[in-house]
């Protein structure tokens, strides 16, 4: 169970200093860019925290999109790399037959639950991933394509193994569904709201982990375990080839 977060310190301050400017460069965008966003984030801003002057971000980066970059590849590829790795593992154990549903969604969940939260409890990650979501640009698009997709549609193809009954158009429906349940529960368990925990009235301890994990492994499951969902458009199809 992960101990109670501790409030943090403050971020609006220069960045605690490090040999290379750099490192200092990447700590300093990371934190404006989850408190202000991409497009309010200045360079102005992060070189003062980083206390580098203004031509270092061109001189170590080559532009600020390319220090946007740098931040989402350092903050994201632990994360891909251990939901491939948890997904490899559950099918390795369960060879030669196929992963179950449970297996293949805690592969999902277990990773983003773990990597998301740093040592004072925040959730920087989910703060970092829901800046992309709300203002997307050209060069957080282009990350995702290259960088998270292709983990995504193993898991696609993972979850469609797991439930054959389903298209995989509803496939991709509910995995969807599922990465937005993870991103509302992680996003109401930060230590900087705690609004699940509030909100439950301590019912739902949202400072330990595994219970997270379990709470969203089961509603994932039941998720894809739901009826499919008869459109228009696939009636009037059937209808036609009557």
């Amino acid at each position: 169970m992960a101990k109670k977060a501790k409030t943090p310190a403050s971020s609006n301050g220069p960045v605690e200093r490090a040999e290379d400017p750099r490192e200092r460069i990447i700590a300093a965008a990371r934190a404006v860019f989850i408190e202000q966003g991409f497009d309010l984030a200045t360079v102005r801003e992060i070189t003062l925290r980083a206390d580098v002057n203004v031509a270092a971000i061109n001189y170590y980066f080559g532009s600020k999109d390319e220090l946007i970059s740098e931040v989402l590849s350092i903050m994201m590829e632990p994360y891909t790399t251990a939901r491939i790795a948890a997904l490899e593992a559950c099918q390795k154990s369960a060879h030669p037959n196929l992963p179950t549903l449970q297996d293949v969604a805690e592969a999902l969940v277990r990773p983003m639950v773990q990597f998301s939260r740093d040592a004072v409890g925040d959730r920087p990650l989910i703060r970092m991933i829901q800046q992309v979501r709300s203002r997307p640009r050209e060069i957080t698009t282009r990350f995702f394509l290259r960088r998270v997709d292709p983990a995504v549609f193993r898991f696609i193809d993972a979850f469609g193994h797991a439930v054959p009954s389903l298209e995989r158009r509803d496939i991709f429906w509910r995995y969807n569904f599922s990465i937005g349940s993870v991103m509302q529960v992680l996003t109401d368990s930060d230590h900087a709201t705690y609004r699940l925990k509030n909100l439950s009235g301590g019912l739902c301890d949202t400072d330990d982990d595994e219970q997270i994990i379990a709470q969203l492994t089961a509603f994932v499951c039941a998720g894809f375990l739901a009826p499919a969902v008869k459109t228009k458009q696939k009636d009037a199809a059937l209808s036609q080839s009557e």
